[in-house]
């Protein structure tokens, strides 16, 4: 066997290993946000005791995060994705063990940095492996199992109950064996003597392809206003609890299933215009929302395509990271996407919450089609700019 052809093969198993590692990634994530959140609710505890839990377990991705590309640079992808399922499988088992709420602020930070960083090296890992021509198909398929990871969380605490022991023993134990593949997987090339800027470094990031990294600032607004609001939006407006629930159901629906044909379509066509495009588009579906909401039927198909659009911006946006960025600055470019993400995360909800609190939750579609229309002119303006440019080949959004 030729070295290209040993190269290759490594190069796949490598691959395999880091969407993987992503997918179980998905499953820890989906199933503890509501299995803790029933737990601390049967114990009597009220709702801001519950969203401090919560919220200790999101503020990881602010520390953890500025700090991953060193830890690529000294460890390499391999011995931190490890690092990284090695400590939450930690803390997983650590939450029966002390089933305070108190107790629990430390490990849930814990574990949401230990998520936070094998997730983001395997993430950085596949769009390093990604060949430019593939590089939409490999990350559809990446967003498509990450996604049916989480999407099956809640699955596990179905099926083994939310009592005691058993649903952090079965999650333990499936990140435990998803780890496996690790031990046939290869370092990239030069991964361990990169050189990553310092601690702030990643702020120029955003100078350098600022409507791309606004984009995930964007991502993460209209994603966490969908968990928090939209079953709410629903109840208001005469759906049963069954019926508002299943609204975000059908757009993650949406959002699993067409990862990997955005993914398709990002080999095929310009990526800068698919990222406008599908943002387009989903401001124009939750404008219509509100035409449909009366009906199940209708509100249905209408958040299932809402789905498939989130899905093509992330597509889009991951994809063009990895065209734009290589190297060291890959990893480093993630941190500031990652913190952008996070901050949309936080500000898109309380938003959304505030102009609801001021006038209603009828509002919340109009929001959300509101933050779309925000990104558009910054995305249309720099394109225009690009196309101005044609000599700029180093700068994509």
């Amino acid at each position: 066997m030729s070295g290209l052809q040993t190269t290759a093969i490594q190069s796949r198993r490598s691959l395999a290993a880091a969407i993987g590692c992503a997918a179980v990634a998905g499953v820890a994530s989906g199933m503890t946000w509501p299995v803790l959140a029933i737990i601390l609710d049967r114990q009597g505890n009220d709702g801001t005791l519950i969203a401090l839990s919560s919220a200790s377990q999101s503020v990881a991705v602010f520390v953890i995060l500025p700090l991953a590309p060193r830890m690529l640079a000294r460890w390499g992808f391999v011995r931190t994705t490890a690092v990284g399922i090695a400590g939450a499988v930690a803390m997983l088992l650590a939450l029966p063990l002390v089933p305070n709420i108190y107790a629990w602020l430390p490990i849930r930070f814990l574990l949401g940095a230990s998520t936070v960083v094998f997730y983001t090296a395997c993430e950085i890992w596949v769009n390093r492996l990604a060949a430019e021509e593939s590089r939409g198909r490999t990350i559809g398929i990446f967003g498509f199992l990450w996604s049916g990871g989480f999407a099956a969380g809640p699955l596990i605490a179905a099926w083994t109950g939310t009592e005691g022991w058993a649903p952090f023993i079965a999650t333990a134990a499936l990140m435990s064996a998803a780890a496996l593949p690790l031990l046939y997987a290869a370092e990239p090339p030069a991964a361990a003597d990169e050189v990553t800027p310092g601690f702030f470094g990643f702020a120029r990031y955003v100078g350098l392809a600022p409507a791309l990294l606004i984009a995930f600032l964007l991502l993460g607004a209209l994603d966490y206003t969908n968990d928090a609001f939209l079953a709410l939006y629903g109840l208001h407006h005469g759906l049963d609890q069954t019926q508002a629930l299943a609204l975000l159901t059908v757009l993650l629906a949406g959002y699993t299933i067409a990862h990997i044909p955005c993914g398709w379509l990002a080999d095929r066509v310009d990526r800068r215009r698919l990222l406008l495009a599908m943002t387009a588009l989903a401001a124009a579906i939750y404008l219509a929302v509100p035409a449909v909401i009366g009906s199940v039927w209708l509100a249905w198909p209408v958040l299932f395509l809402a789905g498939c659009a989130l899905s093509g911006i992330w597509t889009a946006v991951v994809v063009l990271l990895g065209q734009r960025f290589a190297g060291a600055e890959l990893a480093s470019a993630y941190v500031a996407s990652g913190i952008l993400y996070g901050s949309g995360s936080i500000a898109g909800p309380l938003l959304t919450g505030a102009i609801a609190d001021s006038t209603s939750l009828a509002v919340v579609p109009l929001v959300l089609a509101g933050f779309c229309l925000i990104y558009l002119p910054v995305g249309l303006l720099r394109d225009r700019m690009l196309r101005s440019d044609p000599n700029n080949s180093r700068c994509d959004l």
